[in-house]
């Protein structure tokens, strides 16, 4: 009868948390991205323009997020992006870590409600 208590003791609650829902992670507020040079430089970041440069292409704050290397599920979870691992295919569940920048650019990866998901931001 002893046995027979742990074993119930050790399989019960592995199955309830089992059957329990996906965890509910917070929602993180994205920050503002500053609008002039001085702002940006102002708070940390880079004021450039982001990919193959052409005349009249506006320059923006490339700005450091503080919660880079997270691991996620969605970006609704970081300041920048949920991004996917570069080996994990497009579509496939996957958890993924924070992005180094609020604003991304090219083409990444991302894990979005938990699969993955290729964007291509120019």
């Amino acid at each position: 009868m002893t046995l027979l208590r742990v074993l119930i003791s050790i399989f019960v609650p592995l199955v309830v948390s089992a059957c329990a829902g996906p965890r509910l992670a917070a929602t993180v507020t994205k920050p503002a991205v500053p609008q002039s040079a001085a702002e940006c430089a102002a708070r940390g970041g880079n004021w450039t323009t982001l990919g193959i440069p052409y005349p009249g292409k506006p320059k923006v704050c490339d700005l450091k997020a503080t919660d880079s290397g997270k691991v996620c599920s969605d970006s609704s979870e970081c300041q920048g992006s949920c991004v996917a691992p570069d080996s994990i295919a497009s579509g496939a569940k996957a958890i993924g870590i924070c992005s180094a920048y609020v604003s991304n650019f090219g083409n990444v990866k991302l894990v979005e409600h938990g699969k993955v998901v290729l964007l291509n931001v120019e």
